[in-house]
């Protein structure tokens, strides 16, 4: 997976005209007008590929011989449903900073959600890690469920043990390079079970411990974890601040003010990651009409992050100050 290469004019022609018409999200409008059910095909995890396996692959080829993989998980519970479609809007701005500002060398992307596996019916989604406009084409195909029980959290561990145990890179497998997770997140997690694990991703027995701790031990193996905290009230009430500081660091904290910034801090995380001057960072944003980054965390940051092979993880990049639409002012559980 992972071929072609992504077409700004493919973009603007398709999506720009379901944006005019108000058309995207297609196959979450077929299930709630009760056309389709559960996980878009493509999207679901408990499916074996073309070869029988349950796994999300990141290979490299002629086209991009030194694959990036990227993991975007969506929360797609009733506060958060609203994340996905601003990404969407975003999409040609986040590949025009990683692919022609040269943020990172060959980007592919798996899209995912999460949401709480206690109560959703469709708790996990993701989709294969893709070079070209086929991560539109992926969004466009994600059930905005908007569940969420309000039991005091989340359950995108569930996402964490998919990546830890049904994903095959050649940056690892090769180079020894992570690939990268950003998890745009409120609610600290709930515990999940043998039987979610089964229900959701098809495997008879877990493949390793299902507590939140040996989770995040497994994930962070392969897959460099950035939480995108949402500080709404959901987030401070839970102290979900210290649950993800408690798993993965303070370092893997990365504050998000504004909806309409996700897509730029993706990037511009990506981007001093793997090596990108941060003050080139800011300039790039700001003349994208972005707000700047602030990145006195990471101006000292040496090489480390999801590329360097075993090296230290990086220091946390923080957007502000917030302009327009809060996370609480759209409504948190």
């Amino acid at each position: 997976m992972g071929g072609g290469f992504w077409s700004n004019a493919t973009y603007n022609r398709v999506t720009g005209a379901r944006l005019r018409a108000g058309a995207t999200f297609g196959y979450d409008a077929e299930v709630r007008s009760g056309r389709a059910s559960g996980p878009h095909p493509s999207l679901d995890p408990s499916l074996p590929n073309g070869l029988g396996l349950r796994v999300r692959e990141s290979r490299d080829s002629e086209e991009h011989p030194l694959s990036t993989p990227i993991v975007v998980g969506f929360d797609s519970t009733g506060s958060m449903g609203s994340v996905p479609r601003t990404v969407q809007r975003k999409l040609a701005t986040l590949f025009e900073l990683l692919v022609e500002n040269g943020y990172a060398t060959d980007p592919q992307i798996a899209i995912a959600t999460y949401g709480d596996a206690v109560c959703d019916d469709v708790p996990l989604q993701i989709s294969q890690f893709e070079s070209d406009n086929r991560i539109d084409e992926n969004l466009d195909r994600l059930y905005l469920e908007g569940g969420g029980g309000g039991n005091g959290g989340e359950t995108s561990q569930l996402l964490m043990y998919y990546l830890a145990h049904h994903t095959a890179t050649d940056a690892w497998d090769k180079r020894g390079r992570r690939g990268y997770l950003f998890l745009i997140a409120d609610e600290i997690q709930v515990p999940i079970s043998a039987r979610h694990v089964a229900d959701a991703i098809g495997d008879r027995r877990p493949l390793g411990p299902l507590d939140v701790h040996s989770i995040a031990r497994d994930v962070s193996e392969r897959w460099d974890v950035k939480v995108l905290l949402i500080d709404n009230w959901a987030a401070r009430s839970q102290g979900s601040r210290g649950f993800y500081s408690e798993l993965f660091g303070r370092e893997a904290i990365v504050d998000v003010e504004d909806p309409e910034m996700i897509a730029e801090t993706i990037a511009a995380v990506v981007g001093v990651c793997e090596g990108r001057g941060v003050d080139q960072v800011r300039d790039d944003l700001e003349a994208r009409g972005a707000w700047g980054v602030v990145p006195d965390a990471a101006r000292s940051a040496r090489a480390g992050g999801a590329g360097r092979a075993g090296g230290a993880p990086r220091a946390p990049l923080a957007l502000g100050p917030g302009r327009g639409r809060s996370f609480d002012s759209m409504g948190g559980r």
